[in-house]
């Protein structure tokens, strides 16, 4: 077939054998609509994503005012990780009918793959405000906006998928909620929201505890004994609320009582590194300094979590007791490993390192 005689082919003919040098089913070409979009989708469900787009491409091209057709073949893309070219088809479908709320649901999927969390944290809201009632939305709205630090949003979805899943969604997502505030910092935030949780279950122990820890992380010591002492009477055994209420008695200086606690908790798990530490500590505030450096070589040696914090109480327990070479290797030591009070230590006591006296 030479140059000329092509020219001389209608459009439709010419469409074809351009399919054709592309490798494409020209039956394809002839179908519905209707048929291209089932088998895209047929395509797609199969993994087969480069014949999905081969259908959708035609069944964009066949009537590109459908907003299905570009927002099928965006779910393709993303299935293909495509995910700009997703926007592209979801940008497209949402202009052609903005009231269709799948499309915000799969650009949100799309942006939130490509980081771009704003964009991402907007068509969730707007999805949701089409679609309130679904329970993957409302957690897809949960993680990004914890992620974005909206905790007006957070508070909002905690209370309705607790309200709707109740004690199941909590298992999952309370333990999410301490880790994320934990490293954020910001325990109003999270108090607001454990108190609207109590007002919808006050006798769930996780929420409880919860609460009383954020209060102790709050600094408010105070209120915290006071909670704990209330939790304490309908479970008294609570290693954790015993716990708690050890470190209120500490930061109060009601050391006594708070080694006490400490002694009772040892006796229950005499391995707990970080019992140790906190015992050690305390036993410091009692200038009790041979007992000190005792359980706090303990607590390092048993790996703690908190070792920065062991090497600090335990330089300060053999500082006191005139080993003070070895008092400055361990607030180096702790130092290192990221507990900045230990600097005043090595400034006031170590600058000579007089590494000598042991």
């Amino acid at each position: 077939m030479n140059t000329f005689k092509i020219m001389k082919l209608s459009a439709k003919v010419k469409f074809l054998f351009a399919l054709a040098i592309l490798g494409v089913n020209t039956s394809n070409a002839q179908l519905s609509f209707d048929q291209l979009m089932s088998n895209g989708v047929r395509a797609d469900e199969k993994g087969q994503f480069d014949e999905a787009i081969i259908n959708l491409n035609l069944a964009v091209d066949s009537k590109p005012e459908n907003d299905m057709a570009w927002l099928t073949r965006g779910i393709v893309r993303i299935h293909m990780s495509d995910f700009s070219s997703a926007v592209v088809d979801f940008n497209k479908a949402i202009y052609l009918n903005p009231a269709r709320p799948k499309t915000y649901l799969y650009r949100y999927i799309a942006y939130s793959r490509t980081e771009n969390y704003q964009f991402a944290f907007g068509d969730i809201n707007h999805y949701l405000g089409l679609a309130p009632s679904d329970t993957l939305g409302r957690v897809y709205r949960l993680e990004i906006a914890l992620k974005l630090k909206e905790y007006e949003a957070v508070y909002e979805d905690m209370m309705w998928l607790y309200k709707t899943m109740g004690d199941l969604f909590l298992r999952d997502y309370l333990p999410i909620l301490s880790i994320h505030f934990d490293a954020s910092k910001k325990y109003a935030d999270l108090q607001k929201i454990l108190l609207g949780l109590k007002q919808i279950n006050p006798n769930e122990s996780s929420i409880t505890e919860t609460l009383i820890q954020n209060t102790y992380q709050m600094g408010q010591f105070e209120l915290c004994l006071k909670q704990v002492n209330e939790s304490l009477k309908q479970n008294p055994q609570n290693q954790n609320l015993l716990k708690l209420k050890a470190d209120a008695l500490f930061y109060l200086n009601r050391i006594d009582e708070s080694e006490t606690i400490y002694q009772t908790l040892l006796a229950q798990a005499p391995n707990d590194g970080d019992l140790m530490a906190d015992y050690g500590h305390c036993l410091l505030q009692l200038e009790r300094y041979n007992d000190a450096d005792i359980w706090l070589s303990k607590s390092i040696k048993s790996k703690n979590s908190t070792p920065a914090y062991a090497y600090l109480g335990r330089g300060i327990a053999r500082y006191n007791l005139g080993k003070i070479g070895v008092a400055c290797a361990d607030w180096e030591r702790s130092l290192l490993l990221g507990e900045k009070s230990a600097t005043q230590w090595l400034e006031k006591h170590c600058q000579e390192n007089p590494t000598t006296n042991k």
